[in-house]
């Protein structure tokens, strides 16, 4: 158990002091991922601002976020958000352009994502607690995927995206960054991938390179993060390989 305070309590008074905030911050953190979990998350975790600000480079922390912020929470409300568009790309010399199209199941994920991720937000702050959602990852400061393995919800595959020993890649995460003291989950030590390949053969770019007994993820050559504009709304989205590595992946079918 994470504890809020950074000091080693020596007499029974600090002990005692510690043992109530303990108590405080488990009751807090059941009733938040109660919460969510009514509300249409399918995980919910909690990771320290203070790890995070030790792993994250600067201008990608919580206090970036939240000047005072002492715990981040991810949900994890669905997992099959880029799977249920259909894309027509249009390329040209100096642009390229997608037309999207959202099945009625992705819609009615987002709105579930949403209502749950405005649940938790309200709830904190009915309780006088700061909370701030950064929810899809969309303005680039937190790192997801750090944000998922430090809470416990995956840890990190071969093909360098998030996923669950039983629901699999995690696509659809939202994160609220909030200064109120919470229970941490701790990162989960297993290995989800052992002699399975799917992702990286699924990869027509090359984006990864076998080293000794790994695989290593090239950043440069990988298609998912290409920016490109929808045109309808003039949105920037991800493309052209539409994640075929986490489509592949078999855990969680």
């Amino acid at each position: 158990m994470y504890s809020p305070l950074n000091y080693k309590p020596n007499t029974k008074i600090e002990k005692l002091t510690v043992y109530v905030m303990e108590m405080a911050a488990k009751n807090l953190t059941d009733d938040i991922k109660k919460l969510a979990l009514e509300t249409g998350a399918e995980l919910v975790g909690v990771a320290s601002a203070e790890k995070l600000e030790h792993e994250s480079l600067p201008g990608h922390r919580p206090s970036d976020i939240l000047k005072t912020s002492k715990n981040v929470i991810m949900l994890a409300c669905g997992r099959s958000l880029n799977e249920d568009r259909d894309y027509v790309y249009n390329w040209g010399p100096d642009f390229s352009l997608t037309f999207i199209s959202l099945k009625d199941e992705t819609k009615w994920r987002r709105k579930q994502a949403k209502g749950c991720i405005d649940a938790v937000k309200d709830f904190l702050q009915q309780k006088g607690f700061n909370a701030v959602i950064e929810s899809h990852g969309w303005t680039g400061v937190l790192s997801f995927k750090l944000v998922a393995y430090l809470a416990g919800l995956g840890v990190m595959g071969k093909g360098n995206f998030i996923v669950n020993p039983k629901l699999g890649p995690l696509n659809v995460l939202a994160c609220i960054v909030t200064d109120a003291s919470l229970e941490c989950d701790e990162p989960l030590d297993v290995d989800v991938c052992k002699d399975c390949t799917e992702c990286i053969k699924a990869c027509k770019y090359g984006a990864f390179k076998k080293e000794s007994d790994r695989y290593m993820w090239i950043g440069d050559k990988c298609r998912c993060y290409d920016l490109i504009m929808n045109p309808v709304t003039l949105k920037w989205t991800y493309g052209p390989c539409n994640s075929k590595c986490v489509h592949a992946c078999p855990i969680g079918k």
